[in-house]
C-alpha cells in the first residue's frame, strides 16, 4: 500500500464531512483553544502547559474515533469479498493508523506524566485505549459496558487485586516481552475488527448501517422509532407500544371538541410524535428498571450494597439522569418541525384553537411536558445527592431552568430545519452552566446565592419570551416562515 492509497483511506471522513453544518466542528475547536489559553493564563506554571497537551491527546483520540468509524463503513461486505486487495489495504491502513495514534499519544503522555512511569506502561495504556476506541465503532455496546462498569470500578478493585499482582509480577520479570506480546494481541484485534465479507460480517454491517441511519435521524432532529434500532429493541418496547395504542383509543373514545384540553391532547400525538410525553415516560421507566435490575444483580452476586455503587458513580449517574430526563424536553421544538406537513390538516380539526390562542396552547403543552419531566428528574437527583453527599446533582436541574426558558419558547412559525449542533446545544449549555454553578459552590458561594440569580434570570427570560411568543405569527404549520 502506497502513501496515496493510505491517504485516500484515512482522509475519507474529512472529505465526506457535512459541509453544510460546520459549526459543530468549529465550536469544538473553539472550546479546545479557549481551554488551552485559559490554562496557560490562570494555572500555575508547573501545570499550565500540561493541560494543552492533555487536550491534544483527547483531540487525537477523537480523530481516531472518526477514522475508525470510516474504516468500518468502507469495509463493505461486497467490497471485502469481491474487490481484490480491498480488505488487505483497509487492514494495513488500520494497523498503520493504530501505530501512529498509539505512538503520538504515548509521546504526548510522556511529556506530562512523572518520570517514574515507565515508557512501556504508557505505550501499553495508550495502545489499549486506541484499540478499544476502534472496537467501539464496531460494537457500540462497549460504551454501555464501560459506563456500567465505571461505578463498580472501586468495588471490584479489591476483588481484582490478585490478578493485578500476578500481571505486575509478569511485567517486572520481563517487561519488554510482555509489552511485545500485548502489542501483538492488539494488532491482531485491530485487523479482526474489519470483516472479510462473510455471513457474520454482512449481518454486522447491516446493523451498523441501521445504527448510522438512527444517528443521522437524531442529528436531523428526528426521534427514531423502536423499530429503527432493530428487532431486539423493537421486541423490548412492543408491550409499551400496545399500552400507548390503548391510551390513544381511550383518548379518542372520550374526545370532546368543545374542550380545548381534549383537542390539544389529540393534536399532541401528532405534534410531538416520538417525543410524546407518554412514550418518553415509558422509555425512561423501562431503562430505569433495567438499570436497577442490573445493579441489583451485581449486588446479589458480589455481595455489595447498592449505596456503595451509587457512591462511586454519583457524578456519572447524575449526568446520565439529567440527560435522560431533560434532553427529550429540549427536543420538543424539533418535533414540531418534523410534523409540519400534518399540521396544516390539524388546524382544520373541529375545535382547534387559532391565532394567539393556538400559540399559547402549543407553548403551554411543551412547558407542561418539560415541567413534569423536570420535577421527576429533580426528585431523582435530589435523592442521589442526599444519598451520596454530593452537591453536583443539585445544580443540574437548576441549570436547566434558563436553558428551557430559551429552548422551549422559540416561535414555531420561524423554526428552521434542525441540525446536529442545534440538537445537542441545549444539553451542552445545561452541562456547562451546571459545571459553572458547581464551581461557584466549591469556591464557597452559599447555595442560595447561586440559585437566586439563576431562578431570577429564568423567570425574566420566560416572561419576556412568552410575550414575544404569544404575539408571533400563528404557530402552525411550524417552520413556514423560517
Amino acid at each position: 500500500m502506497n502513501a496515496a492509497q493510505f491517504s485516500q483511506i484515512m482522509l475519507a471522513p474529512w472529505r465526506q464531512r457535512d459541509r453544510s453544518a460546520p459549526w459543530g466542528r468549529r465550536l469544538i475547536a473553539a472550546l479546545a483553544v479557549i481551554a488551552m489559553v485559559a490554562s496557560l493564563i490562570w494555572l500555575p506554571p508547573a501545570a499550565a502547559w500540561r493541560v494543552p497537551v492533555g487536550i491534544v491527546i483527547v483531540v487525537v483520540h477523537g480523530l481516531w474515533i472518526a477514522v475508525g468509524a470510516s474504516l468500518l463503513e468502507q469495509n463493505h461486505p461486497h467490497a471485502a469479498h469481491g474487490v481484490p486487495g480491498h480488505l488487505r489495504a483497509l487492514r494495513r491502513a488500520a494497523l498503520l493508523g493504530w501505530a501512529l495514534c498509539s505512538g503520538l499519544t504515548t509521546l504526548l503522555a510522556w511529556l506530562i506524566v512523572p518520570d517514574t512511569v515507565h515508557w512501556g506502561v504508557l505505550l501499553l495504556g495508550n495502545s489499549l485505549v486506541v484499540t478499544f476506541l476502534l472496537w467501539t465503532a464496531r460494537l457500540w455496546w462497549l460504551w454501555l459496558l464501560l459506563a456500567f462498569q465505571s461505578p463498580l470500578a472501586g468495588v471490584f478493585a479489591g476483588k481484582l487485586t490478585p490478578l493485578w499482582n500476578a500481571l505486575a509480577a509478569l511485567w517486572q520479570a520481563n517487561p519488554h516481552g510482555m509489552l511485545l506480546l500485548a502489542l501483538l494481541v492488539q494488532a491482531w484485534l485491530v485487523t479482526t475488527a474489519l470483516g472479510d465479507g462473510g455471513t457474520k460480517h454482512q449481518a454486522l454491517y447491516a446493523r451498523q448501517a441501521q445504527r448510522r441511519n438512527v444517528m443521522r435521524m437524531m442529528s436531523e432532529g428526528r426521534q427514531p422509532t423502536a423499530a429503527s434500532w432493530g428487532r431486539p429493541i423493537e421486541w423490548l418496547f412492543s408491550p409499551l407500544m400496545h399500552l400507548f395504542s390503548a391510551w390513544q383509543r381511550r383518548l379518542l373514545a372520550r374526545a370532546d371538541n368543545t374542550r380545548q384540553r381534549s383537542v390539544m391532547a389529540r393534536a399532541e400525538i401528532v405534534l410531538h410524535g416520538q417525543q410524546h410525553w407518554l412514550k418518553q415516560l415509558m422509555a425512561l421507566g423501562t431503562i430505569a428498571t433495567l438499570t436497577l435490575l442490573s445493579f441489583s444483580a451485581v449486588c446479589f452476586i458480589y455481595d455489595i450494597s447498592l449505596a456503595t455503587i451509587f457512591q462511586h458513580g454519583a457524578i456519572g449517574m447524575s449526568i446520565g439522569l439529567a440527560s435522560a430526563g431533560l434532553s427529550p424536553g429540549f427536543a420538543l421544538p424539533a418535533s414540531l418541525w418534523q410534523s409540519r406537513r400534518e399540521q396544516a390538516l390539524l388546524r382544520l380539526l373541529p375545535g382547534m384553537p387559532q391565532g394567539t390562542t393556538l400559540n399559547r396552547a402549543v407553548a403551554a403543552r411543551q412547558l407542561r411536558d418539560f415541567g413534569f419531566s423536570w420535577a421527576f428528574t429533580s426528585l431523582a437527583l435530589l435523592a442521589l445527592a442526599k444519598g451520596t453527599d454530593n452537591s453536583l446533582p443539585l445544580y443540574l436541574p437548576l441549570a436547566a431552568l434558563p436553558v428551557a426558558a430559551l429552548a422551549l419558547t422559540r416561535r414555531p412559525a420561524t423554526l428552521r430545519a434542525p441540525t446536529a449542533l442545534a440538537g445537542v446545544l441545549p444539553s451542552l449549555a445545561l452541562l456547562a452552566l451546571a459545571g459553572l454553578l458547581y464551581l461557584l459552590h466549591q469556591l464557597g458561594t452559599p447555595p442560595w446565592a447561586v440559585a437566586t440569580p439563576v431562578c431570577a434570570v429564568a423567570v425574566a427570560l420566560l416572561a419576556w419570551r412568552w410575550r414575544r411568543l404569544v404575539a408571533a405569527p400563528t404557530a402552525l404549520p411550524a417552520g413556514r416562515l423560517g
